[in-house]
């Protein structure tokens, strides 16, 4: 009885959740081509492009056999080519005048290349004097050099970021945001103002150019007209979405797209699939360039530009016997969507491990809704066919209901045994977030805190804070002043009952307790703000202390000192109002998993959790931005970071520091940019301070919270008073729990 019900309660609770992106259902295995009586199967070959110590700018896959890329060495830009086959370079002989530079490498279109060249008066000089585009053989030699300059004259920092050439012999020139097109001659022919980054610029195979990018309309793929001021959206009934984008050879468009890549003609119905990249330990998220070359091989290119050691890489996927392959035992990695994190970390993963490769298993397809991808989810838990790894930060189910069904397997047994890491060496506090009894059922590689804010003039500086000290804050301002934007009544109760459901709710006895004061303290809090969100707060609101909080999730030290520049001076990181000891919690920023209790290769799902948590991948993969590291060297090491100050030498050759980030944001429609230099110690061990007092974020029942805002409507309407609001779901929350205990 108390099985089914908890599954029951699951499915309301995913029809509230939103997730983004989710793509088709995929096959469980690799993508297998059938020729004649042979089964064959892709197998990736990587060449990391460039020598030690080198950069690589832009690269190209030019034709069947070579790719060309920019290298960077000691200032020296040279144009160098890869066979595909051998991984041999060769440096490509181009001649270039002192200050010449070049800036843009594209494929011609006809197995020639395109590069751009910006000419400068000197090593320090910032102002263009000549602008050239110039067409190559792939053997290096110059067929066309074309001056631009006068084109571009009224352009004084102007930058070419790629060029490209159409059917009938056009160039378009794209400086990031415009795109300008040139006649053969070299004549301007027209100028498109985008007014957008464009994330991907490309030739069809028709010999028309494309662009495709962000703008108010969501992601969109439009086709640059010669001599039209405006784009022009392509005409397809397939819905596009952020990817990586080309033309390719054999239809209209080769793209990636929810980690598959496709392939299409605008005039199709939908998309071809051909194949998912993480069976082939590829990050699609790292694309930069994907084709498809004549012998049946499938050549694409990468920037891992999280990685502290970065690096472009070549990845050549060739058909072999399937007899001939080396087999692994799979994992399934069941997820509603596999985010940049989990398909970084199980690429990462599965290149180095010589028994196991994880492959994902999406629940669900784009068409559905969440309800009906919560069905699949919960007939696969009822029928036992739960995957060997269980994606926490897409799945519909909280923590509590999947071990209150016996669906993951306690940690603490593999950690304890392990002899590579040792539960001592982790943040301990982030390592509790996911324990519950004594067990522990997930580590969470990367952590961010979720609290409030505010401005330490206007709060004080205690740490914690209970419902009376709010109101008590809120009375002694003036009429008018706001306790925080973006909350309405509903929030701020699912906020504040979640944070202190211990007090009401004993799991153990099955008993609850709502008609005591605490909790009506938290109705009374709740119906204090407005019935709708509204954010409409500006920065010279909380500077001046019209309203006196934020709310928001911290990963970073930069997003600390954010905070300190929104508010205009030190604040106090206090949390939500508790009758607890925190009022910060904790929230996964990684691939968080746990371990399927069903799973016939628990040892190789611990694999997993441990290398993502190993001192290798914590000190040396991830993001200022992208959460917390949970080893303590590693999170200590990142700190050591901030507090380090960067700088650069001027025209002048002074040193000058130069900011470690920048924050862009917005609020109360005001747009603003923030430039964070290196952090003080005071700032720092205030963050630490942040991540060693917040607690776990165990989610609500969602039958008890849905029970709690229904009656609490009441309240808040005006209906009912407090006493009759919390009798009432005293009864109902009480009658709940005595039916599925």
């Amino acid at each position: 009885m108390k099985k089914k019900r908890i599954l029951c309660t699951f499915m309301a609770l995913a029809a509230l959740l939103v997730f983004g992106g989710c793509g088709n259902k995929r096959e469980e295995a690799p993508t297998e081509i059938e020729s004649g009586e042979e089964e064959f199967v892709y197998v990736p070959e990587y060449h990391a492009l460039g020598g030690a110590g080198s950069q690589i700018g832009k690269a190209v896959i030019g034709n069947d056999q070579d790719v060309f890329y920019l290298e960077s060495d000691n200032a020296k830009v040279k144009l160098v080519s890869m066979d595909m086959g051998s991984g041999e370079t060769e440096e490509l002989p181009i001649e270039l005048g002192e200050y010449q530079y070049i800036t843009s490498l594209n494929e011609a279109g006809d197995g020639n290349l395109l590069i751009g060249v910006m000419c400068y008066g000197s090593a320090d000089s910032m102002e263009v004097e000549e602008i050239l585009i110039k067409k190559l053989s792939s053997d290096g030699k110059e067929l066309q050099s074309m001056d631009v300059s006068e084109v571009f004259s009224q352009q004084p920092y102007f930058y070419i970021s790629d060029i490209l050439m159409d059917g009938e012999g056009n160039y378009y020139v794209s400086t990031g945001q415009e795109i300008y097109v040139l006649k053969p001659d070299g004549a301007l022919y027209g100028q498109v103002n985008v007014g957008q980054y464009i994330s991907s610029f490309f030739r069809m195979k028709d010999g028309k150019v494309g662009a495709a990018y962000y703008d108010s309309r969501g992601f969109v793929v439009n086709e640059v007209v010669p001599g039209q001021p405006e784009l022009k959206p392509v005409n397809s009934s397939i819905s596009f979405d952020y990817g990586t984008y080309q033309g390719g050879k054999d239809t209209d468009l080769l793209y990636t797209q929810e980690g598959v890549l496709l392939s299409c003609n605008l005039s199709d119905e939908k998309p071809e699939e051909i194949l998912r990249w993480t069976d082939y330990d590829v990050n699609s998220t790292n694309l930069t360039s994907v084709a498809l070359l004549s012998d049946g091989r499938i050549a694409a290119l990468t920037n891992d530009f999280m990685s502290n050691d970065g690096g472009t890489e070549l990845v050549v996927l060739t058909q072999k016997k399937k007899s001939e392959v080396p087999e692994k035992i799979i994992l399934t990695y069941g997820t509603y969507y596999p985010s940049f994190f989990v398909e970084r970390d199980i690429t990462a993963f599965n290149r180095q491990s010589q028994k196991y490769r994880i492959m994902i298993k999406e629940y669900g397809d784009a068409s559905m809704e969440t309800s009906e991808k919560a069905e699949i989810y919960s007939k696969e838990l009822e029928s036992g066919q739960f995957p060997d790894i269980i994606d926490l930060t897409y799945c519909p189910m909280s923590l509590e209901t999947l071990i209150s069904v016996g669906a993951i397997e306690d940690l603490t047994p593999y950690l304890d045994a392990d002899e590579i890491i040792k539960r001592e060496d982790y943040v301990e506090s982030a390592l509790k977030a996911y324990e519950r009894d004594g067990k522990l059922y997930a580590m969470m590689p990367y952590y961010g805190v979720e609290m409030i804010v505010g401005k330490t003039s206007e709060i004080g500086e205690e740490r914690t804070w209970t419902v009376e000290d709010v109101i008590e804050l809120l009375a002694s301002k003036e009429n008018g002043v706001e306790l925080m934007p973006g909350a309405n009544k509903s929030s701020i109760m699912a906020i504040m009952c979640t944070m202190n459901q211990d007090l009401f709710i004993n799991k153990e006895s099955g008993a609850c307790s709502f008609t005591g004061e605490e909790f009506k303290k938290i109705l009374e809090f709740a119906n204090r703000f407005p019935n709708e969100a509204s954010d409409n707060s500006t920065l010279d609101d909380l500077r001046s202390g019209r309203t006196l909080l934020d709310r928001g999730v911290i990963t970073s030290v930069s997003q600390y000192q954010m905070y300190e520049y929104m508010f205009g001076g030190p604040v106090n990181l206090i949390g939500y109002p508790t009758f607890g000891e925190s009022g910060m919690s904790f929230r996964s920023n990684g691939t968080t998993v746990a371990m399927g209790a069903g799973s016939e290769n628990k040892e190789g799902v611990w694999e997993f959790i441990r290398f993502n948590v190993t001192k290798e991948r914590q000190e040396n993969v991830g993001s200022p931005n992208g959460g917390f590291p949970l080893l303590k060297s590693a999170l200590e090491k990142q700190f050591e970071k901030d507090m380090e100050s960067e700088y650069m030498n001027d025209e002048n050759g002074n040193q000058t520091e130069v900011p470690k980030s920048t924050w862009s944001s917005s609020m109360g429609g005001e747009e603003f940019q923030v430039e964070v230099y290196a952090a003080t110690k005071e700032q720092v061990d205030r963050v630490r301070e942040m991540i060693e007092t917040a607690q776990n974020a165990e989610r609500m029942d969602q039958e008890v919270l849905n029970i709690i805002l229904e009656e609490a409507s009441g309240y808040f309407e005006g209906h009912k008073s407090v006493e009759d609001v919390a009798s009432v779901i005293q009864n109902r929350v009480q009658l709940y729990l005595n039916e599925t205990q």
